[in-house]
C-alpha cells in the first residue's frame, strides 16, 4: 500500500509539473499571437507562432490550443507559390492530421481541417461542438457552395453580422451565379475589415478583391474585373494570378 501511495504521489507530481510546463509554453506562444495586430511582418510572425507551437507540442501533445496554432500557421503559410510550410514536420497535411488525432473535439482545429481536407463533415462537426464559432459556419457554407449545395450555403450565410461572413456570403452568391448580389455584398465590406479568425492582416483585403474580380467577370465588366484581380494577385491571391496567367 505504501508503495502504491508513493507511486501515485510521484505520478501526480510529474503530471502537475508537466501541466505547469505546458501552461508556460502556451503563454509564450500566446505572447507571439498577441503581437499580430502591431507587427509589420505578420507572415514572419505566423512562422514564429508555428515554430513555437510545434516545439511546445513535443512536450504538450494534448494542448488543443497549440494544435490549432500550429495547424492555422501552416494553413496560412503553405500555398503553391510558397511550397511546403514546416517541412521538418512534413507540412500542412501532416500537421493537420496530427492536430485532428490529438484534439478531435476542438472546433478551431476541426475548422482548419475541414478547409484543408475539403470536408463538409468536419465543418458540421465543428459547428455541432460550438454553434457560435463563426469560422466553422463560414467554412461549411463555402464547402457546400463548392460542392453544389448552394441553397443550404445561402441559408447558413443569411443576414451576415460580420464582415467575414459577408465575404463568405459573397462567395456563395458567386457560386450561385448571382454575381450582381455578390458585388453588392462586397461593397458593404469596409477597407479596414478584419477576419473573425486568427489571420494575416492582408487576408480579408486579398480575398475581397479576388471575389470582387470574379463577380465582375460574371457581369462581363472585364476591365474592372481585371483591375480587381491584378490587385488581388499583387497581395497573394493564387486564384487571381492563375486567371491572369491564363489571359497571357
Amino acid at each position: 500500500m505504501k508503495i502504491l501511495l508513493l507511486c501515485l504521489s510521484v505520478c501526480a507530481a510529474t503530471a502537475s509539473a508537466q501541466q505547469s510546463t505546458c501552461v508556460g509554453l502556451e503563454s509564450g506562444v500566446e505572447a507571439e499571437v498577441g503581437r499580430l495586430p502591431v507587427t509589420n511582418d505578420d507572415m514572419g510572425l505566423f512562422r514564429t507562432i508555428g515554430d513555437r507551437a510545434l516545439a511546445a507540442l513535443r512536450e504538450c501533445r494534448q494542448s488543443a490550443r497549440l494544435w490549432y496554432l500550429a495547424a492555422r500557421s501552416a494553413e496560412v503559410l503553405e500555398n503553391p507559390s510558397n511550397g511546403q510550410a514546416f517541412a521538418a514536420e512534413c507540412g500542412l497535411k501532416k500537421i493537420v492530421a496530427d492536430a485532428l488525432s490529438h484534439a478531435p473535439e476542438s472546433a478551431p482545429v476541426l475548422t482548419v481541417a475541414a478547409r484543408v481536407q475539403g470536408s463538409s463533415a468536419l465543418a458540421r462537426k465543428a459547428m455541432a461542438l460550438d454553434s457560435g464559432y463563426q469560422p466553422a459556419r463560414r467554412a461549411l457554407a463555402e464547402l457546400l457552395a463548392e460542392g453544389g449545395s448552394v441553397e443550404e450555403a445561402l441559408r447558413l450565410t443569411a443576414n451576415p453580422r460580420s464582415d467575414a461572413m459577408r465575404l463568405t456570403r459573397a462567395r456563395v452568391l458567386l457560386a450561385a451565379k448571382r454575381p450582381a448580389e455578390a458585388v453588392a455584398e462586397i461593397h458593404k465590406i469596409p477597407a479596414s475589415a478584419g477576419s473573425d479568425e486568427l489571420s494575416p492582416g492582408v487576408e480579408m483585403h486579398r480575398d475581397t478583391l479576388e471575389v470582387l474580380g470574379f463577380a465582375l467577370l460574371g457581369l462581363e465588366k472585364r476591365a474592372q474585373a481585371q483591375e480587381a484581380l491584378r490587385a488581388a494577385a499583387a497581395v497573394g491571391s493564387v486564384a487571381a494570378q492563375h486567371y491572369l496567367d491564363g489571359r497571357k
